[in-house]
């Protein structure tokens, strides 16, 4: 008997990632250093939470995080029920593309960029489009014009691996211009606190904007890449859906607290 998986995963090639993981657990002389997390390590108050609460991993962690939800409510000022978590901003990442693409969906990716979104999309069937751009702002016109019907946009800001920031402005004129068509704007946000200034996200437009999908991240910032925490902020027309396809229990008690 010949067990056939699915045609996108027969096909499906996993990105590759690097890390201080690899230094020990590889075969290649070349150590790969560039998981971009922040240097400085977690604050040493999570270190004395973390020793405080090892007792909680043999519970259960509540399925709906609504602890964590809430600390998060206060940190952004988007209320709960706009707010979804996962057990990092990758699993967000895949969750939203089983959630909302499909082989009928047209998604645009400007590149270089982060290697999941292609990655996620594909694995859904999709036919994934690229606009090569070291700088959008500089393409911004012809950029625009690229941006599909019904479809779906991702945007990294700033931009992982460059490090480029797209300012507000620009970002508002893609995402209106994708609300003309019908299209969602995934704007990963997993740097924007590196950003001196704290302005340029669109998180304050959340509210204008249907079709907007911000995702951020305590990997990178926050130096929290081991506990494992992202979180995705969005309209209730997105963040239900999102809800109900979440794995149960999928962040653990400890990155709860």
């Amino acid at each position: 008997m010949k067990i056939y998986p699915n045609k996108s995963v027969q096909s499906h090639i996993p990105a590759s990632h690097g890390g201080r993981y690899s230094v020990k657990n590889t075969d290649s002389e070349i150590l790969d250093f560039s998981s971009s997390v922040n240097p400085l390590g977690c604050h040493p108050g999570v270190k004395r939470y973390l020793k405080k609460h090892l007792n909680s991993i043999s519970e259960y962690p509540d399925s709906n995080s609504l602890l964590l939800r809430g600390n998060l409510n206060w940190y952004t000022g988007i209320p709960k029920k706009q707010i979804v978590v996962g057990n990092g901003a990758t699993e967000i990442i895949y969750n939203f593309c089983q959630t909302f693409l499909n082989k009928n969906t047209p998604v645009l990716i400007p590149i270089p960029t982060f290697s999941e979104y292609e990655t996620a999309a594909k694995l859904c069937g999709c036919k994934v489009s690229f606009f090569k751009t070291m700088n959008i702002t500089k393409t911004l016109q012809s950029f625009i014009t690229k941006i599909p019907k019904r479809g779906c946009v991702f945007l990294c800001n700033p931009n992982n691996p460059t490090g480029v920031l797209t300012q507000m402005k620009d970002m508002l004129k893609i995402i209106s211009a994708a609300e003309k068509k019908s299209t969602i704007v995934f704007v990963d946000e997993t740097f924007i606190e590196l950003v001196p200034d704290s302005n340029q996200s669109v998180i304050k437009h959340i509210k204008n904007f249907e079709n907007l999908f911000i995702l951020r991240s305590l990997t990178k910032s926050f130096g929290l890449a081991g506990v494992r925490i992202g979180y995705g902020i969005g309209s209730t027309q997105i963040i239900n859906p999102l809800q109900k396809i979440k794995i149960p229990w999928n962040v653990s008690n400890i990155a709860q607290g």
